[in-house]
């Protein structure tokens, strides 16, 4: 008869930590119990103090009825089982132990890897993700059944895997397998004495490289790990919050409830709140001589769902903040609390079609103004002052036409001229307004303008209503794709070389957006509108 299943969630140390105490937050804390002899590994097992306390929802409760509620706890426990198997150390934790760990101490892609080095590539049955762009943007699927990468709409050129889970190999001994980050979740048949076993598979899986057969793409983007890198980077890092106009900015490092998160707090700054995290906010209170990287990490960001309510969720400020930076001949991004490296093959496959795509700089588009307060004008003043220095041009920013492939309206371009170009304008720098909306509103139009008879409908009104002959400049029926240029106009970039400036991911989305629009037979150009001096 087999061992019973047992759930387990393994983490490993890093090889350069020698001592399983080194890896816990608070040991002195814990209570500690040394395991049987004749397991075949030594180790300790640390449990903390069980927590009780009210429940967040009884306050309210108690507000609407008549009889006195009886107390009613919550009862929190804890556990980490340290095991030492052939000169590396294994975490096994079992109820909220992962708090008792310090993440530093933990290979930090054990899990990930271990997994899909486990999985059946064809057999997946979720997939988190995410990707880099003007803001972070998280990602969950699952599928009704196992199965393959495609089911799952990871685009592996840009997105960051975070979690998967699978089915595992026939000649993988485990029942389940799912993988994120540092951790990796199991169920095996075993007993107490079998972890020693456990460990050595799950080790040798994280140690094989076969998943780059199916899995090449997770390396496009790594996490760095080194910590000389690390400490250069988090140098650059505090340079540019210092700097007075810093390029890094502040994001959710995880997927969030929106319906239950209202307003935004911050470490000093608790009660004056932010409907968006906001750096400016954060760093208005902090004394820019003591700020490090232990204060970004100290630090909190604290999400509300009411005023009168304490926080559901709190984030370091270091967990949220995203930065990109070079270094030595690389390209590295912080989000979510790590640094990533991108591989410089990828980078440099990149920039080559980067390269490629025309500068639209024969466009006769006016330079963009400043403001009195130092910033630019917004881009609807910039695309109605536009149309009336050229009054050949039809102003469609903020018209959205129908289209049957999305919930919400698209617009057709910002500015269409009469020899076809779909001018679609952006900040280089557009807060909310990023430059990702910018690319995914150029893609998403051209290829409603070729499908969508009701979005080409909603084009000829909008621009009949300007001036009745206009509407001949979008057919009634599908167009001819090759007739049209699509131009991405970026208030600010350079004019020479309005691409290279652009943060990375950025650059990745226009690239992709080029291809795409390409292959539909479109004419794709950038330029890079220079301020007005």
């Amino acid at each position: 008869m087999p061992p019973p299943l047992q759930k387990l969630h393994a983490r490993l140390l890093k090889g350069s930590v020698r001592r399983a105490d080194a890896a816990l937050e608070g040991r002195q804390s814990l209570n500690s119990y040394k395991l049987k002899s004749g397991l075949g590994f030594d180790g300790i097992l640390y449990v903390s103090p069980p927590n009780q306390g009210p429940p967040n929802w009884l306050k309210f409760v108690r507000t609407g009825i008549e009889e006195e509620l009886k107390e009613i706890t919550n009862r929190t426990n804890a556990a980490v089982l340290v095991i030492k198997r052939k000169k590396r150390i294994f975490a096994f934790t079992f109820g909220h132990g992962r708090h008792l760990l310090k993440e530093g101490a933990l290979e930090p892609d054990f899990g990930l890897k271990a997994a899909l080095n486990g999985l059946r590539h064809d057999y997946l049955r979720s997939i988190d993700s995410f990707a880099v762009e003007e803001q972070t943007v998280h990602k969950r699927s699952q599928a009704s059944r196992a199965s393959g990468l495609e089911v799952f709409g990871v685009d592996v050129s840009r997105d960051i895997l975070r979690a998967v889970t699978g089915v595992p190999l026939a000649s993988v001994p485990l029942q389940a397998v799912s993988g994120t980050t540092s951790t990796l979740a199991i169920a095996v048949h075993t007993d107490f004495k079998g972890l020693g076993p456990v460990s050595d598979l799950l080790l040798s899986l994280y140690r094989k490289r076969s998943y780059r057969e199916h899995f090449a793409w997770v390396d496009n983007v790594r996490r760095m790990t080194d910590p000389t890198t690390v400490e250069s980077l988090e140098s650059r890092l505090l340079e540019d919050l210092n700097s007075g106009t810093p390029r890094s900015y502040l994001a959710p490092p995880e997927p969030l409830e929106w319906d239950s998160v209202h307003q935004f707090g911050y470490t000093h700054k608790r009660k004056d709140r932010d409907l968006d995290m906001t750096l400016a906010s954060y760093l208005g209170n902090i004394d820019e001589e003591s700020l490090t990287v232990e204060t970004l990490q100290r630090h909190k960001v604290f999400a509300y769902e009411d005023a009168a309510a304490p926080p559901t969720k709190q984030w370091s400020i270091y967990d949220c903040l995203v930065f990109e930076t070079s270094y030595e001949g690389g390209r590295f991004v912080l989000t979510a609390g790590e640094w990533f490296e991108v591989d410089r093959n990828f980078a440099t496959g990149v920039n080559r079609v980067l390269g490629e795509i025309p500068n639209a700089g024969d466009l006769a588009l006016p330079e963009v103004r400043t403001e009195a307060d130092g910033s630019l004008e917004s881009e609807p003043v910039y695309n109605q002052r536009a149309v009336e220095e050229d009054d050949s041009m039809g102003l469609l920013d903020r018209r959205t036409a129908r289209c049957r492939g999305t919930s919400t309206g698209i617009e057709v371009c910002d500015l269409l001229t009469a020899n076809g170009d779909l001018i679609h304008v952006k900040h280089r720098k557009g807060g909310s307004s990023s430059l990702s909306h910018l690319f995914a509103q150029g893609r998403m139009s051209g290829e409603a303008l070729l499908r969508d008879s009701d979005f080409r409908e909603d084009a000829r009104r909008f621009l009949r209503g300007i001036r009745p002959s206009w509407a001949r400049r979008i057919p009634v029926d599908k167009p001819d794709p090759g007739s049209y240029r699509v131009v991405f106009a970026i208030l600010g970039a350079d004019e020479s070389h309005p691409g290279e400036g652009l943060p990375f991911f950025s650059q990745l989305n226009l690239v992709r957006t080029y291809e795409a629009l390409k292959a539909l037979g479109y004419r794709v150009g950038v330029m890079g509108v220079p301020v007005s001096t």
